[in-house]
């Protein structure tokens, strides 16, 4: 619930006061019920985000490739029906016409197709990289779902810093007022509080703007509208990485999506090398073929008078198909392959380094993130500290308005930044088990036990916990 803007005068101060404060009451009290979880957020996207349905459609598809190969390497067998009504007109002649009945079996199967079983093996490996090419898909479902949470969990954390902000403002105000009526201060005082009410007002506007557009693109992502997701819970610190050490992540970053799939793609590159190179061997079949018919139909099939009603003629064999020359289409093929033999090992390689570099950026997201996340926890008490102190200072009239203005931006802004620091280390910690291939749900449902829902109580979280 978004706050209507009030601009408090001198008479008007109070009332304002106790409006934004009626206003906000109720917004509490209307965000009572569930949020959203980032446990349940993930199940919800699994199920209707329309890029991992079109991925597991892909991966449905792409298995197909493997018994598609297999047929290859099967036996091919074939029936033919043919029934033929025949006349024959000769001159100063009348033959009676006839029928040609009769049926054709054939058998074709393969015995030695270097070619054909080199598609089976590319097959196996087409398959293989469906089943991975859905786990990737799966997986940055993930990182886009929890980013898209903690972006709305930080945007609902700053749009409660705003409106709170706004609100100590109106008490500066309100108290700059009764000093300024009682001679204790300047018009000073009240004029720099009312600009701070103005760019407090604009913060949160700006503020509201960016919550709706968060939530809009992770209803989006979970198929269904969110309103509300879940809060930090107090002094959460972000989780310790095992393995601790970054030797351990480089080298588990070899078993990453990206990695598997490119060493599939070398693996297929060899294999279309060994293809250009069946067009240099001949090709074994056991063929057979079974005719049965009558008399006008076997004599066509066979070339053979049988001198009978009815008859059957066949035969099986052995065919060996030799090629001899085939324009060097062959030695273009193979020196094609090998080409893309050496960019697919090339490929490999970079997306290996990729793997790693993004390995390394995630583990200093972690762990320079947890340091941030540790200096911020401590600068939000200093800010603090120095609220408190600047509102006695005030008081007493050794301080003056512009300095508890300066103190309450400084807090705001070291809240802001820890809840960011938190989540955006957070974020980290799931791109890390990424770069690895390791992310699955289960990593998302374990960080609902660092959220809360409801109304949280820390500075961290978004409250206000400085009051003189």
């Amino acid at each position: 619930m978004s706050l209507s803007p009030c601009r408090p005068t001198r008479h008007t101060a109070i009332k304002c006061l106790l409006r934004y404060l009626a206003v906000l009451a109720i917004s509490v009290l209307s965000n009572a019920a569930r949020a959203e979880s980032l446990g349940q957020s993930a199940l919800d996207a699994l199920s209707a985000d329309s890029r991992f349905q079109a991925a597991m459609a892909t991966q449905r598809a792409g298995i197909e490739r493997k018994p598609q190969a297999r047929a290859g390497l099967l036996p091919q067998i074939g029936i033919q029906q043919l029934i033929n009504r025949n006349g024959v007109r000769i001159p100063g002649q009348s033959v009676p016409g006839y029928s040609t009945v009769g049926f054709t079996i054939t058998l074709n199967q393969p015995l030695f197709d270097l070619q054909a079983w080199e598609n089976w093996q590319e097959g196996k490996l087409l398959a293989t990289d469906a089943d991975l090419e859905l786990a990737q898909a799966q997986q940055d479902l993930l990182l886009r779902l929890a980013q898209a949470y903690f972006d709305a969990l930080t945007a609902k954390v700053d749009l409660t810093l705003s409106v709170r902000h706004r609100i100590s403002i109106v008490e500066q105000l309100t108290l700059a007022k009764r000093r300024f009526a009682l001679g204790d201060a300047t018009i000073v005082d009240e004029n720099e509080a009312k600009a701070s009410f103005d760019m407090a007002l604009s913060d949160e506007i700006a503020a509201q703007t960016r919550l709706t557009a968060k939530y809009a693109a992770l209803s989006k992502i979970v198929g269904h509208s969110i309103t509300r997701v879940d809060d930090f819970r107090d002094d959460v610190p972000v989780p310790g990485l095992d393995p601790a050490g970054l030797t351990q992540w480089l080298d588990a970053s070899s078993g990453s999506y990206s990695v598997s799939r490119k060493r599939i793609a070398l693996q297929l590159a060899e294999h279309e090398r060994a293809k250009a190179r069946s067009g240099d061997y001949p090709t074994v079949s056991l063929v057979g073929t079974l005719n049965n018919g009558n008399a006008a139909f076997i004599n066509g099939q066979a070339n053979f008078y049988t001198g009978g009603n009815r008859g059957t003629a066949g035969y099986i064999g052995v065919q060996i198909s030799l090629p001899l020359t085939d324009g060097l289409m062959t030695r273009s093929r193979i020196r094609e392959t090998l080409a893309l033999r050496d960019k697919a090992q090339h490929e490999l390689d970079d997306t290996l380094s990729d793997a790693e570099l993004a390995t390394r950026d995630a583990y200093s997201g972690v762990t320079q993130g947890a340091a941030l996340v540790r200096a911020l926890a401590t600068a939000v008490q200093s800010a603090c500290v120095s609220l408190r102190s600047n509102n006695t200072g005030y008081r007493a009239g050794v301080r003056i308005n512009a300095d508890v203005l300066d103190a309450q931006d400084k807090l705001i802004r070291a809240q802001r930044d820890l809840v960011r620091a938190r989540a955006d280390a957070l974020v980290q910690g799931l791109k890390l088990k990424a770069s690895t291939g390791t992310l699955d749900y289960a990593d998302l449902a374990d960080l609902d036990r660092l959220l809360q829902s409801g109304q949280s109580g820390s500075g961290a979280n978004g409250d206000w916990p400085c009051t003189a």
